[in-house]
């Protein structure tokens, strides 16, 4: 036989087991895979009225000036690659002391005086009122306008320059560990079940990691209509019961759990967990996914980049998350283990299959059919 005929066998074999495995037509399961994720940011002048924390050059000299450093002298020796005038390199890294001895601040954040970094004050944040309450540390959700959002972790990071921006722009730290990890970590999957999705109705979303790693197309993006088995793992699968009203889906409370990689998040997870889905005209989906975070999660995520890489000042976003922890008291210390927090989701459409072949969800991209095999010529 030609090579032609065989591709033509090899696609109508494929297409046949699509339409087996498919859902039936009176329901349908859409697929996703996580094309971007990170720390909901959104930006306003009145956040830092105190004119914020600057980045790392901010950072340094602050902590140069600390040692009896004029501002100018400091500006030279981080100038002159962190060298003083005697030629002596400054390790900001281990400035702390533990016994007398320098540590590191990365590994003991404790090690140094708390330098109470100034903390976001502003009208807005992305996420959802958790505790059913609006008070003085509350947030206004920008795009659905909720009163009572709570995003401790916002208030925590967002007068670092790294964060002041807003979507489509994405903290700069955060966009180059996920450009990283796209290529080397297993991929995040969503789908969502209805009965009919262009329609209002009850809806089931699931969260699950891939097997395989991300396809990216000829820009860099997630390949739309790309494959992924699903990793059977129970850890990272987490179900959701919610409606979609105007194609937006939102869900009712439940835990969420996601397995990582180490340079990225090693692990998210997040108690009393709400997911906001927004179907777009063109078969993507923009989602915030917020909840109560170990906060030392997080810590653990910028301890990994470091000062430099994570462009924050680790001692001061330690305590401060200690400080504005708001869920989960030790019993022993009453210390709140979990802080609020938000992360904004970008998904592309793609097929799902379980580990035995079949399709478990289907690509649906824009206002077109689901995607299907077609022999070529």
């Amino acid at each position: 036989m030609g090579s032609k005929h065989t591709h033509r066998m090899h696609a109508a074999v494929a297409a046949t087991a699509l339409a087996v495995a498919a859902p039936a037509a009176t329901a349908e399961t859409r697929g996703y895979a996580i094309s971007l994720i990170y720390t909901a940011s959104y930006h306003s002048p009145e956040n830092c009225p105190q004119g914020g924390n600057g980045g790392p050059k901010e950072m340094k000299t602050r902590i140069l000036m600390s040692r009896g450093y004029s501002k100018e002298k400091a500006l030279e020796v981080i100038a002159n690659d962190d060298t003083d005038e005697k030629g002596n390199r400054i390790d900001f890294r281990t400035r702390g002391q533990i016994d007398g001895k320098p540590a590191s601040v990365t590994t003991f954040p404790q090690s140094y005086p708390d330098p109470h970094i100034e903390t976001a004050q502003g009208r807005f944040a992305y996420g959802f009122d958790l505790d059913g309450q609006a008070g003085p540390n509350s947030f206004e959700d920008p795009e659905t306008h909720q009163q009572g959002v709570d995003n401790q972790m916002w208030r925590v990071l967002g007068c670092f320059a790294n964060y002041w921006v807003r979507r489509p722009v994405i903290p700069y730290n955060e966009s180059i560990v996920w450009d990283t990890a796209m290529d080397s970590m297993p991929a995040w999957l969503i789908s969502i079940s209805g009965e009919d999705l262009g329609k209002d109705g009850p809806v089931t979303v699931t969260f699950d990691r891939a097997l395989n790693v991300l396809m990216r197309d000829a820009v860099g993006s997630v390949l739309p209509g790309s494959s992924y088995t699903i990793d059977d793992d129970p850890r990272s699968h987490s179900v959701f019961k919610g409606q979609i009203k105007n194609g937006v889906v939102t869900v009712e409370p439940a835990s969420f759990f996601m397995q990582g990689e180490s340079q990225f998040y090693a692990l998210l997870r997040l108690s009393q967990a709400q997911v906001r889905i927004y179907l777009k005209p063109d078969g993507t989906v923009h989602a915030v996914l917020g909840g109560y975070q170990p906060w030392l999660d997080y810590y653990h995520y910028l301890a990994i980049r470091g000062e430099g890489d994570g462009l924050v000042d680790l001692p001061g976003v330690y305590n401060a998350m200690k400080r504005l922890a708001d869920a989960n008291p030790d019993p022993a210390t009453g210390q709140n283990r979990d802080i609020s927090a938000a992360y904004y989701i970008e998904a592309a459409p793609v097929f799902q299959t379980s580990l035995d072949g079949r399709v478990v969800s289907t690509a649906y991209i824009g206002e077109r059919a689901p995607a299907k095999v077609v022999a070529s010529e």
